[in-house]
């Protein structure tokens, strides 16, 4: 009888295993299929040896991992890591995307729970009877045996989790995570190289200098929205007419990593990467940086930050006065007139942020996170302007559209508010999007960007973002082709405002004024990935660099592996010389 419930557990266990790989489409290969049904047979195994007829408990605990797995797969590209638990005090402030996500999948992996206990429940109250003193012994055993398996690819080559799970499966990947959250560290395998980033003779030096400097980091915001119509309807009209008199870098790339959009922040405003499974506001909240508040801070700037969440949330009240910030307005200090989504609404956040700033007495550094088009996305009847098709009602990419284009207006809003004020014209405004919204590793958003841009919609597509610089009374309308990413934002503007700095503190270019195309890409595409003037490289999630995608970009044809070695090895020592540079840091 037992024989017989294990083989029922183990098999409904593999089958929702594998449904879940269904969802997962660039990873499934026979090499993840075969170890998945070793590691399952061989934890059902032992639970059967040790714990005979507590099956049932095995079995639960793997449906609710998958559960997991998914939501968070399906909001973040990646797998969940133990380590990410030190941020579920974040989760109460996201809880609308997760409720979201939630949909007949998960449904799928936990409706049989409740029949499947019904079925066993003998057998398992049996087993809470007698837990007590089994729990102490065998429990403790196979622990330590299941751990023990885990140990073996942590001696021999100790690759990543995430190229664990590519490589073995969801089992061997939480069994192996166990042991990389506790004893894991970031590897070093290459030799850190100081690469030259500016270049003598710079064009537009000190074009803004003494000017206002107004920052927004746009919640979501993509680079295939300028421009974009939809139904003959223009989504973005506001951020497009900044653009035809600015200077507008057409191939600028995310570099997040697991914090989203405060690692953007993070990113961009000191030029070095993120450690990419951990929140950099988390990590680095101790660290005096030399960021852009603090260098602006230094020359006689007022330096304000405004984000319309909680200032705790990812730990921005603790960090912002070590990046150099002055003031930060969060939730907590700005009127709550408009809540919505993850916080305060984009109108009232720019209402309140102009009343502030306008009272500094000196040039000021304004820095606005905004939220309203956060996923999933959702806003107010009355702010969703577009018609929709039928068949883009509800969806993320209907949603996405609705949220960037009442995004859109706010913006709008706030540039003629900045003018009213008399504050426009002696400032320099930058705008830049801060992640992806529409993520390609959800398939239907793939299917509907493939339609709708008439091409694949990939990584290099999704992680493309807007940069946009407007300095009032300069008639620019400049697009910028140099490939770049959010470490070279710095640079490019400490450049722009005639401002120098520490060079050797930094790992970005400017982007105004370097012959390099390059950007590193970040998170939820493994390290080593890149993108140059010719080539785009994904490292393969196993983390085998022979079955990593290689493509000309230039000729729209593959390429073999090796021919972008040079460029894998490049983002890896650009990361690994950040990662340097902030040990050095107090």
């Amino acid at each position: 009888m037992s024989f017989g419930y294990t083989t029922l557990f183990l098999t409904i266990s593999l089958a929702k295993t594998f449904v879940f790989y269904a969802f997962l489409p660039r990873f499934f290969n026979i090499t993840m299929f075969v170890s998945t049904v070793f590691w399952c047979v061989l934890f059902y195994l032992i639970f059967s040896h040790l714990l005979k007829g507590k099956e049932y408990v095995l079995y639960c605990i793997i449906s609710v991992a998958i559960v997991v797995d998914f939501l968070y797969f399906k909001n973040f590209g990646n797998m969940p890591s133990l380590r990410h638990l030190s941020l579920l005090p974040q989760l109460g402030k996201v809880r609308s995307s997760v409720k979201h996500s939630v949909d007949f999948a998960c449904l799928f992996f936990l409706a049989d729970l409740a029949p499947l206990w019904f079925l066993d429940r003998r057998r398992y109250k049996k087993f809470v009877k007698n837990s007590p003193h089994i729990i102490r012994k065998d429990l403790l055993l196979l622990i330590f045996m299941c751990l023990g398996f885990a140990w073996l690819p942590l001696i021999v080559e100790k690759p990543k989790p995430n190229q664990v799970f590519a490589r073995y499966g969801l089992i061997a990947y939480h069994s192996y995570d166990v042991v990389w959250s506790i004893f894991g560290r970031d590897q070093k395998s290459l030799e850190l190289v100081i690469f030259e980033r500016f270049e003598q003779g710079k064009r537009y030096r000190g074009v803004a200098k003494g000017k206002n400097l107004i920052v927004i980091q746009l919640e979501s915001f993509q680079s295939f929205l300028i421009g974009f119509h939809y139904n003959d309807q223009e989504v973005t009209p506001n951020l497009n007419r900044i653009v035809s008199q600015s200077i507008y870098f057409e191939n600028y790339y995310q570099q997040a990593g697991c914090g989203n959009t405060a690692d953007a922040e993070f990113v961009s405003l000191t030029s070095l990467h993120v450690p990419g499974n951990e929140v950099a506001y988390e990590v680095y909240a101790d660290k005096t940086l030399e960021a852009l508040p603090a260098i602006l801070r230094n020359h006689g700037y007022e330096t304000i930050a405004f984000h319309g969440n909680t200032g705790w949330f990812w730990n921005r009240k603790k960090i912002y006065p070590n990046l150099g910030f002055d003031k930060f307005y969060s939730l907590e200090e700005l009127n709550n007139d408009e809540i919505f989504g993850l916080g305060l609404s984009d109108l009232s956040l720019y209402k309140q942020a102009i009343e502030i700033i306008k009272r500094s007495n000196k040039p000021f550094f304004a820095f606005i996170v905004t939220l309203s088009s956060h996923t999933p996305f959702l806003i107010p009847e009355q702010y969703k302007m577009l018609t929709l098709d039928h068949k883009h009602e509800g969806t993320i990419f209907g949603n996405y559209l609705q949220s960037v284009h009442y995004a859109d207006y706010a913006l709008g809003w706030f540039i003629e508010e900045l003018k009213k004020e008399g504050i426009y014209e002696n400032s320099i405004i930058v705008l830049y999007g801060d992640h992806a919204g529409i993520q390609p590793f959800v398939k239907e958003n793939a299917e509907i960007m493939k339609e709708v841009l008439g091409k694949e919609y990939d990584y290099a597509e999704a992680f493309r973002v807007p940069l946009v610089i407007h300095i009032p009374k300069l008639s620019l309308n400049l697009r910028v082709q140099t490939i770049g990413g959010q470490v070279d934002f710095l640079p490019t503007m400490l450049n722009l405002l005639g401002i120098d700095a520490d060079q050797s503190k930094m790992v970005g270019k400017d982007l105004l004024n370097c012959s390099e195309s390059f950007v590193a890409l970040r998170y939820q595409v493994p390290d080593g990935s890149f993108i140059d003037e010719r080539r785009y490289f994904m490292v393969s999630p196993d983390g085998f660099l022979q079955n990593s995608f290689a493509y000309d970009r230039i000729l729209e044809k593959p390429l073999p592996y090796y021919e972008c070695l040079d460029g894998y090895k490049k983002a890896i020592q650009q990361i690994e010389l950040s990662r340097a540079i902030l040990k050095e840091h107090r």
